[in-house]
């Protein structure tokens, strides 16, 4: 194929280009003289552009293909496309020459923080290793579309019009350098440097880049949210599925400190009959004064192999943490030191070397893996820290000032952001060559592209106040925006407690045994059932389900039906994230831009979409009896009771401690399991397939081992179930095989035939 790019115009210390990567998608290019097409960190996909037709007519230069067009005229470019108009302007592009600078020399120190030992190098010299520019662009928006994306921050930005947003990485801040319109279109800006977004202009947003050699962004005319997605994969990569265990309920606490109290866990849940698929093993299971050592202390976890196997014969899996950062004598650090594989500050391991990230590959299988860890959590994946302390809040700029130039005395300028991506792409892609087992790698900070090497990031070291619970809400809306499927927060936050550091700010010192604490948690539990990852984890207090009282109180049987529900539904769910890996699509979706043309849905932030199906409108208030939901044009019907409704309204609905609102579209098939344990029980079990009459629906039921790589080579089950609304009749049609395949027992909500 001819690589057919088109040159528009040469100013501001750049020359433009565009080119056509696929028919909807436009890579604009403002690159300096000498800068060349270097590889790319976030970008996998053949990126040949395809000829296009040109006009040039007074003073414009028109690139276009049937569905798509960039016009340049007087120094900016605006896209269009057939039937939408104008859709988006990027001007004022720029960039200027600076010269990068690498600290050499200084003091090493080493200090406990609430977020692990830390290494930093103060003092020595400055000195210039090479040179780059800072970039710029602006992009001018109508008054009438709303913006999602940019990643996971704390803020929960309801809509990116109007907001500040620092896209560096830090614990409770995900940079991911996406955006997307409710007009169909998305941007990826393929840059590694860390950047800012301004958008306090109502109608302009200025992106600004730290160290590159070209403003490099792709725009992707979509359509509609799916389409967008299905574009970003063509970009970044394909996201492989995840063990289907990491869609069940998962226990974790800062920390179980033996293995005889993580097996106790264990058997403690199957004895009460409450559904669970994993727990978790937190940092110092290594030996005091060894950080980051990947081997058990042998006297607190004498035999790890008969630990692994004990909690997988009850049907139970392991996820444990490592870190990038390694301190005092132990092995793992001496050998990479040994080796030159860490970082200037002789404590973080380079990711950015094969060699560093297959030594850590081995020192994690040698001291853990071969034992029959499932899981793996790579915490602290954006690895050091300037501002986790203090009593003061430092402001927005003044934090991303201090972690940047933490970053950049042991990176390089232009790789600051993706540290995180070369982390996870070091454990996916030298587990997948010893193992089948599939890889899932919980990780506090990820980059476009990152979904390619299974990995779930977390919101961070969040505080327990029902304010970080309402943001959470919008966080997650603007991380899977960017065409990132998989997130979670920990259920309840991370502090419970206030304390003398800023970021301590939980309004329950009691924990468990405050009443307040326990509602709060409900709360965020039942939030937490409707996102990829349900999962129980933090400090000060306890968080298994028996602290919070007995059967038959209100706080322990709303957190039973709660976990209970998200087992009745893993069928569709596990259906749901199949989508994800066979058609790009994302899981969890804003309101706003699964209903574009509807206003309300915009300002109905709070609420979002699971599938095409589900709306889910999480309690984030204390004390509440009842709550508003917007319900878009339509039929829907309330999950638990079955009352059908007629959208394009609110509606008022119970709230009470046991219930979350959630609403099914008219049209929908839903697959629903019967009580089960854990996901190993759904193996090829009945099932009842619940239709919701009101309107035509297709769904597609997905099933496999639920583990492996076989769906790979065609070994699934996937049925597709279509409802003729008119007609009342269900139309079936299969593909891959039938070996996972469930008998179905056909409910129709509403009728009583």
């Amino acid at each position: 194929m001819k690589n057919t790019v088109y040159t528009l115009g040469s100013f501001g210390g750049g020359n433009l280009s565009a080119g056509f990567f696929r028919e909807n998608i436009v890579r604009l290019r403002f690159a300096a003289d000498e800068a060349d097409d270097g590889a790319s960190f976030i970008v996998v996909g053949e990126t040949e552009s395809l000829a296009a037709d040109i006009e040039e007519k007074d003073g414009r230069m028109i690139v276009s293909r049937p569905s798509l067009s960039a016009e340049y005229k007087d120094e900016a470019v605006t896209f269009s496309a057939p039937g939408r108009g104008e859709l988006l302007t990027a001007a004022r592009f720029g960039l200027d020459r600076y010269d990068v600078t690498r600290q050499t020399g200084g003091d090493i120190s080493v200090r406990e923080t609430v977020d692990g030992v830390r290494t930093t190098v103060d003092g020595g010299k400055a000195e210039i290793v090479r040179s780059s520019h800072h970039g710029h662009v602006t992009f001018v928006f109508d008054d009438d579309e709303t913006i999602y994306g940019l990643g996971s921050h704390e803020e929960g930005f309801d809509s990116l019009r109007g907001r500040f947003v620092p896209l560096y990485q830090e614990n409770m801040r995900i940079a991911v350098p996406v955006f997307v319109s409710t007009k169909g279109y998305g941007v990826l800006i393929d840059c590694a440097s860390v950047m800012t977004f301004d958008f306090t202009d109502s109608r302009r947003g200025k992106l600004t880049l730290d160290s590159v050699d070209a403003v490099d962004l792709y725009f992707i005319f979509g359509g509609d949210f799916d389409g967008i997605c299905r574009g970003l994969r063509c970009l970044t990569g394909a996201a492989p599925m995840l063990p289907k265990w990491s869609l069940g309920y998962i226990q974790s606490k800062e920390r179980y400190a033996s293995q005889d109290e993580i097996v106790g866990i264990g058997k403690k849940y199957r004895e009460i009959g409450v559904p669970i698929d994993a727990v978790v093993q937190d940092w110092l299971y290594w030996k005091d004064g060894l950080w980051g050592n990947k081997h058990f202390d042998p006297e607190r976890f004498p035999d790890p192999k008969a630990m692994t196997d004990e909690l997988h014969g009850m049907d139970l899996r392991l996820m444990i943490s490592v870190w990038p950062n390694l301190s005092g004598d132990s092995e793992d650090r001496l050998e990479m030191l040994e080796k030159g594989y860490l970082l200037g500050d002789g404590s973080t391991v380079d990711v950015f070397r094969d060699e560093a990230r297959a030594l850590y590959w081995k020192q994690a299988y040698e001291g853990l893996f071969r034992y029959g860890i499932d899981g793996w959590w790579c915490d602290s994946s954006e690895p050091f820290d300037a501002v986790w302390g203090g009593q003061e809040r430092p402001s927005l700029p003044e934090r991303m000032k201090k972690s940047v130039g933490e970053f950049k005395k042991y990176l390089d300028d232009g790789v600051l952001n993706v540290y995180s991506l070369m982390h996870s792409k070091g454990m996916f892609e030298n587990q997948r060559k010893v193992s089948d087992k599939r890889v899932i790698n919980l990780t506090r900070s990820g980059y476009p592209g990152q979904h390619r090497y299974g990995t779930v990031v977390w919101s961070g070291d969040l505080s327990s106040n029902w304010e970080t619970l309402r943001r959470q809400v919008r966080v997650v809306q603007n991380y899977v925006s960017t065409g990132e499927p998989w997130w979670n927060s920990d259920i309840g936050a991370f502090f419970s407690n206030g304390g003398y550091e800023w970021f301590r700010d939980g309004d329950y010192p009691a924990g468990y045994e405050d009443q307040g604490y326990r509602e709060l948690y409900v709360r965020w539990l039942q939030f937490a059932a409707f996102t990829p990852m349900m999962r129980s984890h933090g400090t000060n207090t306890p968080r298994e389900v028996w602290r919070f009282g007995e059967r038959g109180t209100p706080y322990r049987d709303a957190i039973e039906k709660a976990i209970r529900l998200r087992y009745e539904l893993i069928p569709y769910l596990y259906s749901v994230h199949a989508a994800v890996t066979f058609d790009g699509v994302m899981p969890l979706r804003p309101l706003a831009l699964e209903f574009p043309d509807d206003r309300e849905a915009a300002k109905a932030s709070g609420e979002y979409m699971y599938g095409h199906e589900l709306i889910v409108a999480p309690v984030t208030e204390p004390g509440a009896g009842s709550v508003f939901v917007y319900l878009p044009e339509g039929v829907w019907y309330d999950y638990e009771t079955g009352e059908r409704y007629d959208g394009g309204r609110y509606i008022t609905t119970d709230a009470g401690i046991g219930r979350i609102p959630l609403f099914v579209r008219g049209g929908s098939i839903i697959p629903v399991a019967p009580p089960v344990q854990s996901t190993k029980e759904l193996l090829n079990i009945p099932l009842r397939l619940c239709v919701y009459p009101g309107a035509d629906g297709r769904f597609t039921l997905y099933d496999d081992e639920g583990d492996g790589y076989g769906y790979e080579s065609g070994d699934y089950t996937a049925v597709t179930y279509t409802w003729d609304d008119a007609e009342k009749k269900l139309g079936v049609s299969y593909a891959g095989n039938d070996r996972w395949a469930h008998p179905a027992e056909i409910v129709i909500i509403g009728s009583e035939g």
